[in-house]
């Protein structure tokens, strides 16, 4: 089947994927609401975390490193409406699967698209535009995905949070107990009755421009508080008596 034909679902799910990916979603998610109930959430007040409880009702662009996928379940969220980018590729349709499980929505597409190679993600895109437009929901991205390399934020965010207007928002995460799959970028599965540790970093506006030299210091910048923000999250949670 042509993926440009699919007719995703309003949770960006594929109808006629196969039971297998229903399956998944089902055993993964269930297991993050297990893991989430049995273990403890710290979310130390930090500067930027005291600054961002106070900004709950704005919008945000919010950024973690892919990675951390499976750890945003430990984020109240607070009665948000969430939309997400994912890949149309099994593994996207997978991470589909687990997020409506999580009220969140995915919106099927690649993000190179916003980096000037669409791989059928274009109109994603534009569809992330007009959810943004509309007002009504948070959107998350992960700029080091889906490929790599890891750790790097690439322009995609940026280019997004020029068109929308929504601040850019680092969250970080860091686990006393998980174990970690073999992936490109080794991601993390938390394991129950741990610790997770929560930041989040200074949000960053980001003009309507095509200066490539204007947005790229937005990239640089974006990356560092990323960065600094997963720092603080280990420190805290070494600091609380995490493993």
């Amino acid at each position: 089947m042509n993926e440009d034909s699919i007719a995703y679902d309003e949770w960006g799910r594929n109808p006629d994927a196969p039971l297998s990916a229903w399956l998944g979603g089902v055993a993964i998610a269930g297991y993050l609401k297990a893991v989430c109930a049995t273990s403890s959430t710290i979310v130390p007040k930090t500067a930027s975390n005291e600054k961002m409880s106070r900004r709950l009702d704005e919008k945000f662009i919010w950024v973690l490193w892919h990675h951390h996928l499976g750890l945003p379940a430990f984020v109240d969220p607070m009665n948000y409406r969430l939309t997400c980018m994912a890949s149309r590729s099994r593994d996207g349709e997978l991470l589909a699967q687990v997020m409506s499980r999580f009220n969140t929505r995915c919106v099927r597409g690649s993000s190179s698209a916003l980096d000037g190679r669409d791989k059928g993600g274009a109109a994603a895109v534009r569809q992330m535009v007009r959810v943004a437009k509309q007002g009504e929901h948070q959107l998350i991205i992960t700029p080091d995905g889906p490929k790599g390399p890891p750790r790097r934020v690439k322009m995609g965010v940026i280019s997004l949070a020029s068109i929308t207007g929504y601040p850019i928002c680092p969250i970080a995460f860091a686990a006393s107990r998980f174990f970690t799959i073999p992936t490109w970028d080794k991601t993390i599965i938390p394991l129950p009755f741990g610790r997770i540790a929560l930041c989040c970093g200074e949000p960053l506006e980001v003009p309507r421009t095509r200066d490539k030299e204007a947005l790229e210091s937005r990239r640089a910048e974006i990356e560092k508080r990323l960065i600094q923000a997963n720092e603080e999250a280990q420190y805290y949670l070494k600091n609380a008596g995490g493993e």
